[in-house]
């Protein structure tokens, strides 16, 4: 009975270092030709959504195109927003959310004045950085190259992420590197560098 006891508790304090909430924190999001751009991020400060930053047909368009970089689609997407403001086809705008899950680009106006803080989205359970970097002081526990499913690499951005993570946890899982609270990317490449905060 002891020992069924011993085991019990063994287990569940094995699994509970490895389901407790990794710590995240504030982001400052990157500006992509002069706009502030919230990807796999919400805003911190208040905002009013004004409209769609492109259409729907222009967001399937670059996102099928298999040629260009991830940077590059956001450029033409900021590009391609900032000529429909100019032509009056979306009001005047401070930011663009990117919501990959659902396929949707927001045009916001911020309350009081333009802000590049961003709360980070988790993908199973861990915050992603991404066109962002971490406000608080971390230490680097691991940079690793792309890794994602074949699966993955034909599909979506959300996709790679996903995959990408769901293989840095498997890693972890296994002793391959040291525990960590986020994953910060680099979207030139889609290699990773995990971090955990002081």
């Amino acid at each position: 009975m002891k020992r069924i006891l011993f085991g019990l508790i063994l287990i569940l304090t094995v699994h509970d270092s490895y389901s407790q909430e990794r710590k995240a924190s504030v982001a400052t999001v990157e500006k992509i030709e002069g706009v502030p751009v919230f990807l796999f991020a919400t805003p911190v400060a208040e905002y009013k959504e004004v409209g769609k930053a492109v259409s729907g047909g222009y967001i399937l368009k670059i996102s099928i195109d298999e040629t260009s970089t991830v940077i590059d689609k956001t450029k033409q997407l900021v590009e391609k927003a900032l000529s429909r403001k100019k032509e009056g086809k979306v009001p005047d705008f401070d930011a663009i959310i990117i919501d990959v899950v659902k396929e949707r680009n927001r045009a916001v106006k911020f309350k009081n004045g333009v802000s590049l803080k961003a709360n980070v989205e988790r993908e199973n359970g861990v915050p992603v950085y991404f066109f962002s970097k971490p406000d608080e002081k971390y230490e680097v526990i691991a940079e690793l190259p792309r890794d994602y499913s074949v699966f993955a690499a034909r599909n979506l951005l959300y996709d790679k992420v996903l995959s990408s993570v769901n293989r840095i946890l498997k890693k972890e899982e296994s002793g391959e590197v040291g525990h960590f609270d986020a994953v910060i990317f680099n979207p030139e490449d889609f290699s990773t560098t995990l971090v955990k905060f002081k």
